[in-house]
């Protein structure tokens, strides 16, 4: 039997013909799934940066809007083809582009950080500066209107009579200001809500409130100089996620040095409580020195609460209050076996007392010679 070369042909080409026609929806998927894949790389290309001050951020959440899917058809042939997938090759490339605008931000953030904390410090001068300048003028006016301008103030303002001490001279000068300020102070803190309290001048009251402004700025200035005497070992930091764990980089030079000043300043701490502790003896004072020295260190920590060195400092500070718990407990129990021998002794003395001296003899002896007379 002959098969016609023609009919062949024809057979063929329809089938070159037709064989398009059921490719077509794999064609238009695939470039659709292409298409849509400069989407996620246009994202990257712009600025797409986490917003770290979101206290809702999360880095996985992150991620999974920002990158494109990976695609699992090469190992798995049957599986569906997510839209918008993309090999590995060119997530690994979102990936270092998305690493490095992270890390341009990083930089961009500390350095406002490191700006807004030098204007702190130089700003608390300044202020201080001012309040100083600010106090010296109230004095002055104070001692004008005091020494200066006494005796024609005094010619509109009566003076009432003391209670009890008829009209004697008025005192002037800085002490009657001292005496004025703390009989005013005291009528403050001991008046009830019915009676009438004498008000202070406005520019009394600026001056304290800048006095508690001059003493709070102090103490932040205080707190920052603390926490940069207390550096941290790269080692010690970590940072974990539910999805995501990412160790420290290797560290150079500098991160060996700033190791070592970490380790060196945690020993410090460590032995600066076991001085405390062994301290007075031994003894509660001790215990109570290194308990505030504790409370101190965990208070600093809040200044990197946020951070991703607060879990780390929160746990440093906890394995010192761990030694400072067990001083306690040690002292506690040494307070409970003392109480404990110190029971009995007093009991066998009562008992020595009552029987073994030399009165009680006298006396059981005068009770059984009555006792005999009164038989006879």
């Amino acid at each position: 039997m002959h098969l016609n070369p023609k009919r062949c042909g024809d057979k063929t080409g329809s089938a070159k013909a037709q064989s398009p026609s059921p490719k077509s929806p794999m064609a238009s998927s695939a470039y659709s799934s292409t298409a849509r894949t400069p989407s996620k790389a246009s994202l990257l290309q712009s600025d797409v940066t986490p917003n770290f001050s979101d206290p809702n951020f999360d880095p996985a959440e992150f991620l999974n809007d920002t990158l494109s899917p990976l695609t699992v058809a090469s190992l798995q042939p049957n599986a569906s083809r997510a839209p918008g997938s993309v090999p590995l090759t060119e997530l690994s490339a979102q990936v270092q582009s998305l690493l490095s605008q992270i890390s341009a931000q990083n930089v961009r953030l500390s350095s406002t950080l490191s700006q807004l904390s030098d204007e702190i410090l130089r700003s608390g001068g300044r202020l201080a500066y001012e309040v100083e300048v600010l106090r010296g003028e109230t004095i002055g006016l104070s001692e004008t209107l005091t020494e200066v301008l006494h005796e024609d103030i005094a010619k509109f303002v009566a003076v009432p009579p003391s209670d009890g001490k008829g009209t004697g001279p008025t005192e002037s000068g800085p002490e009657a200001i001292e005496e004025g300020a703390s009989t005013t102070d005291n009528a403050n803190i001991t008046a009830k809500p019915g009676e009438a309290v004498t008000n202070d001048p406005e520019y009394i009251t600026n001056l304290r409130t800048l006095n508690k402004v001059r003493s709070r700025l102090e103490d932040v200035v205080q707190s920052f100089g603390d926490a940069m005497e207390w550096p941290l070992p790269p080692s010690e930091i970590s940072f974990s996620s539910s999805f995501i764990s990412v160790s420290g980089p290797d560290v150079g030079i500098d991160g060996h040095d700033q190791e070592e000043k970490g380790q060196e300043t945690m020993r410090k701490l460590r032995a600066e409580i076991t001085e405390l502790l062994e301290s007075d003896g031994g003894g509660f004072a001790g215990f109570e020195a290194a308990n505030r020295r504790v409370e101190a260190l965990r208070n600093l920590t809040t200044v990197w609460k946020g951070s991703a060195e607060e879990k780390a400092r929160q746990r440093f500070v906890e394995n010192l209050g761990r030694i400072v718990d067990e001083r306690r407990r040690a002292l506690e129990h040494q307070a409970a076996l003392a109480d404990s021998n110190r029971g009995p002794k007093s009991r066998e003395h009562r008992r020595d007392s009552d029987s073994g001296g030399p009165g009680g003899g006298l006396f059981r002896n005068l009770q059984r010679l009555r006792e005999e007379i009164y038989l006879e």
